[in-house]
């Protein structure tokens, strides 16, 4: 009999890390730092073990040797999905990626001065 321990707790340290990573992001751009650390925290946890579930079942080793690289390229797998999905839910948090998307601000027009009556002109009422 295998031992799933390993498998059980690769979801929440990529769920931590995860949600200090989306924390981290929404506190540089001055957004709700709970609410993204909870978000992002929630994402890891669900894509982490939804990627681990398939992987588990779509698995039927030959030997007990095949286990061990298989479950390290799932793990490898559901980090790499969740850096690529958390990217992109995150977009919104990025500076660089806001500033690419503004355009380029122009020089300020010249004040226009208004020209002064002269002082032999009658005014007009």
């Amino acid at each position: 009999m295998e031992n799933n321990s390993f498998v059980g707790s690769i979801p929440w340290a990529v769920a931590a890390g995860t949600a200090v990573w989306f924390g981290l992001m929404a506190f540089r751009s001055g957004k709700s730092t709970v609410l993204w650390s909870i978000g992002g925290g929630l994402m890891g946890l669900v894509v982490t073990t939804v990627i681990l579930g398939l992987g588990q079942a779509t698995f039927i080793p030959f030997s007990t040797q095949e286990i061990a690289p298989f479950r390290l390229k799932v793990a490898g797998l559901a980090i790499f999905v969740v850096v690529c999905v958390g990217w992109l839910f995150t977009g919104g948090l990025h500076r660089h990626l806001l500033a690419f998307l503004k355009p380029p601000s122009a020089a300020p027009p010249a004040p226009v001065v208004p020209a002064k009556p002269s002082a032999g002109s009658p005014k007009q009422y």
